[in-house]
């Protein structure tokens, strides 16, 4: 899938954040700094109930047609975004908390390394990182993107005080219709 912009407009009208949201921001409780990070924003659903919670927001994503709802949200809460294609990141703010939810996967193998560790750097101490990754057998593991191993993933956690780790494989569907997908869900803490 890469319509990102009808994907975008569709997601619009979600009512509710993605199930991932709600266990992040009870790990991350009161973190330093109250910054938070949302890597692949779309509509902002999640930056907005980030906002509410208490958290100012910097959002990041490269699909243009998200900046107007951005925009909108930012006029009334504590959001600021900046329109980038993820890979090609150098610089996060500190944070108290790093959310991404299923856009990790679309960068590419060879700039996944690099922008890991832009992520994990950016963390503050006591912060938490939450971020949905594929796993390699999900139905588009043979195209371009970012497809892990249990142990890969581990290994991405290491360093960091793993809060959740959990592996999912279904069948189900997609903006782009059925497939089969492995999922992993990862929440982390960086030691204080």
């Amino acid at each position: 899938m890469r319509d990102w912009s009808a994907y975008n407009a569709a997601q619009a009208a979600r009512a509710r954040p993605r199930e991932l949201l709600g266990p992040a921001l009870a790990a991350a409780g009161t973190a330093q700094g109250r910054v938070a990070v949302e890597i692949g924003c779309g509509a902002g659903i999640e930056a907005l109930e980030m906002a509410r919670a208490g958290w100012s927001v910097r959002t990041y994503d490269r699909d243009p047609s998200v900046v107007p709802l951005i925009a909108e949200i930012g006029r009334r809460w504590p959001v600021v975004h900046t329109q980038v294609d993820i890979a090609a990141l150098k610089t996060l703010p500190q944070a108290g908390l790093i959310f991404s939810s299923a856009a990790l996967p679309y960068i590419a193998r060879s700039g996944f390394p690099a922008l890991w560790q832009l992520l994990v750097s950016a963390l503050l101490p006591g912060g938490v990182l939450a971020v949905d990754l594929f796993g390699d057998r999900d139905e588009w593991s043979s195209g371009p993107g970012t497809y892990l191993t249990r142990a890969e993933v581990e290994c991405l956690a290491s360093g960091l005080e793993t809060l959740r780790l959990d592996e999912e494989e279904y069948d189900g569907p997609a903006f782009s219709g059925p497939k089969h997908w492995h999922l992993f869900t990862l929440i982390a803490r960086r030691p204080a």
